[in-house]
């Protein structure tokens, strides 16, 4: 009856033609989960699993539900959740996990739609930005044929919930499948021209905050950034003062390093990049292309601009990352 309730809602709330088909996963849910119904459905062009929840169950165990669910689906995740009241839809918005409460609200992040009792939203699933290690995932996985959860853990030196959570975002998001093989996960990223060309919006600039540093040797072991970076990389001529980049984390350690901007000449003077996640990636030793490029985006200079798109060998549209 739930399912039946939910798969109508999507239909009239949304005007989806959605048709729900048998999940054969279904047969190989551990013994706790398989008293949830859960079917394959397509809508529209999308396809996403529907885990319709008995009534009487409370967040905790719908987040339960989708977290299990999640780790072994190829598709994006929903939960239909009945009986959730305002403070736990907003808590599911909030936390990205989408979810149908018939008769009241749908959140379909991976889809661009929303529908609330007030009326249906369509949003650009790019109004929404990805969370940094998301991002980071993104962007590393972008050269990468495919990969396990275990290697995002490598590479961008998170743990092994956060290289999950973050895959399970990009599956949400259409930019990453997930198949389950040998009882090993392995994603599967989307090519870096496409995830440039149409999930720009998306992303958002790597830097957190500027500062700046009295030029010290543990500063100068910090990676080149920002403008710094691309001279090296491209004809433009190298800014009077250093920049460099830092993991926001590694910078509390270096904070008696820091002064004011204009207090020392810039030839003493480090400008300082602090990064939501690691500039650089485990297996390289500088940052990539696509976080430079990002990190530059708010900078209006046309040399700047230029210098990316000779470097990219095609014209991005990093303004949508602002």
């Amino acid at each position: 009856m739930e399912m039946n309730e939910a798969l109508a809602y999507l239909q009239e709330a949304l005007g989806l033609s959605a048709k729900a088909k048998t999940w054969p996963g279904s047969a190989r849910l551990p013994l706790h989960l398989r008293s949830i119904e859960v079917r394959a459905v397509d809508a529209n062009g999308f396809s996403f699993l529907l885990a319709s929840l008995p009534t009487g169950v409370g967040l905790p165990e719908a987040k339960r539900v989708y977290s299990q669910l999640a780790l072994r689906a190829e598709a994006p995740v929903v939960v239909s959740f009945p009986d959730a009241d305002a403070r736990q839809r907003k808590a599911l918005v909030a936390q990205g996990i989408p979810f149908v409460c018939p008769g009241r609200q749908a959140f379909l992040p991976f889809m661009g739609a929303a529908f609330t009792e007030r009326g249906s939203v369509r949003f650009h699933n790019r109004a929404t930005k990805m969370s940094s290690n998301a991002q980071a995932a993104a962007i590393w996985g972008a050269g990468q044929e495919s990969y396990h959860p275990d290697d995002l853990c490598r590479a961008l030196g998170i743990s092994a919930s956060r290289a999950s959570e973050a895959v399970t975002e990009l599956v949400d998001r259409g930019l990453a499948r997930r198949e389950r093989r040998e009882r090993r996960v392995i994603a599967f990223p989307v090519a870096a021209d496409l995830l440039l060309s149409e999930h720009m919006a998306e992303f958002s600039s790597p830097v957190s905050k500027v500062v700046f540093a009295r030029k010290a040797p543990r500063i100068d072991r910090l990676t080149d950034a920002g403008e710094t970076a691309l001279a090296a990389r491209s004809m433009l001529a190298a800014p009077s003062m250093e920049q460099k980049a830092v993991l926001r984390s590694a910078w509390r350690g270096l904070r008696d390093l820091e002064v004011a901007e204009g207090e020392l000449p810039d030839s003493e003077t480090t400008m300082i990049q602090v990064w939501r996640y690691a500039p650089v990636f485990a297996d390289s030793s500088r940052i990539d292309d696509i976080s430079l490029a990002l990190s530059l985006a708010a900078i209006d200079d046309e040399r700047i601009q230029l210098e990316l798109d000779r470097m990219f060998g095609k014209e991005y549209p990093w303004q949508e990352a602002l």
